[in-house]
């Protein structure tokens, strides 16, 4: 069983130009809790008294997704969370040589010792802590499995590996999930940012080596370029690797819509699953065959998110199209009309024959004559 961590409100929010406002932030966590994620990391309460005060709202609305919120290694921070009533802080804290001596003017083992006391601190107000070595994929391993296991040591309930620049290969994060998997008991989380757009088969290739949590934000929004979406690794999860969760996947359109709207950030058509062109089918050949059976172009039918197919009509387009088209569109004409639509469509330059043009051209047959003349 593999969960997951979205973090559209935390990560999602420090995408460049986004900002949720309470009820948008309550909107999403609540379709997300109906969605069936396991954990909804709500924010860094210390940001700001909005984020705090819509962290304690959410966690206040007894979703049935554990609650997370975003901490420093700093007992100010997991006071902020404990007043928020979460049921987890996520501890990040980098250990890297270069971080250490550069930003936090400190040795490891006084970044250790910092990272412990936290733990313990949360530990004792009773909540569930993650921690996160920031810029895992890149920290020197020795020092990473030190601080690892004296996290593990003191009762850390999770560990996350945070692939921060995105610098990983898939065969990278599988053998370091590996090698960091047989040093330690503890459950592995995974975080993968995008920047060389490889975030969801990092993810997946962690899962593969016994990651146990993947984080993902919708639509895939973030720092920078964002990290893993929402849509791409449950999907892939579901047609690939058979997990069965209790997703409701014919919301995944939905929420993507929501976050999108919130956002401000479109969603480009190309987008795999959720963009406009995920269902649309063009070439003849193509379209004939999923006439017949969607499932020879299509690696989920549309139905399964929400989505509906369509096909499309413009030059590239066969007569086997054209009639399924204006029988799907209920216009009932005869065979010299569809070869007329045929042509008009082999005939234009540019773009495709909208649903609007077609049933223009229907609704007065002079229209059509006058068009292919």
């Amino acid at each position: 069983m593999v969960e997951i961590l979205d973090s559209t409100l935390r990560e999602g929010e420090q995408s460049p130009g986004v900002t949720f406002n309470v009820d948008e932030k309550l909107t999403i966590a609540g379709l997300l809790d109906d969605f069936g994620v396991n954990i909804i990391e709500a924010g860094h309460p210390k940001v700001s008294e909005d984020v705090f005060r819509s962290i304690k709202l959410i966690a206040d609305q007894g979703f049935k997704a554990d609650i997370l919120a975003h901490c420093r290694a700093k007992k100010e921070d997991i006071d902020a969370a404990i007043s928020c009533n979460v049921d987890w802080v996520g501890i990040f804290f980098c250990i890297s040589k270069q971080r250490l001596e550069q930003h936090f003017k400190l040795d490891l083992e006084s970044a250790i010792n910092q990272i412990l006391d936290s733990i313990q601190y949360a530990k004792d107000h009773g909540l569930k802590v993650r921690y996160t070595p920031e810029d895992t994929a890149r920290t020197d391993y020795e020092s990473l499995i030190k601080v690892m296991k004296s996290t593990e040591d003191i009762g850390v309930d999770r560990i996350s590996i945070a692939d921060t620049v995105g610098a990983m290969t898939p065969i990278k994060m599988y053998n370091f999930v590996k090698k960091i998997k047989s040093n330690l008991k503890v459950d592995l989380n995974v975080h993968c940012h995008n920047d060389l757009g490889l975030a969801t088969a990092n993810s997946l290739a962690a899962y593969e080596a016994g990651a146990k949590l993947i984080d993902v934000t919708v639509n895939g929004i973030g720092e920078r370029v964002g990290i893993t979406p929402l849509s791409e690794i449950c999907l892939s999860l579901h047609c690939l690797y058979k997990v069965q969760n209790n997703w409701k996947l014919d919301n995944i359109s939905k929420i993507s819509d929501t976050v999108s709207k919130f956002s401000g950030i479109k969603i480009p058509e190309n987008t795999p699953i959720i963009g406009e062109n995920a269902f649309l089918h063009k070439a003849g050949l193509h379209v004939s065959a999923i006439i017949n059976n969607p499932a020879h172009y299509e690696i989920f039918p549309a139905e399964l998110i929400g989505k509906k197919r369509d096909i499309i009509i413009d030059k590239m387009t066969g007569k086997h199209t054209v009639k399924h088209k204006l029988e799907e569109m209920n216009l009932k004409v005869e065979t010299e009309d569809i070869q007329k639509l045929y042509n008009y469509a082999k005939l234009k330059e540019k773009g495709r024959v909208t649903e609007n043009e077609i049933t223009q051209i229907f609704s007065n047959y002079q229209n059509l004559n006058i068009m292919i003349q």
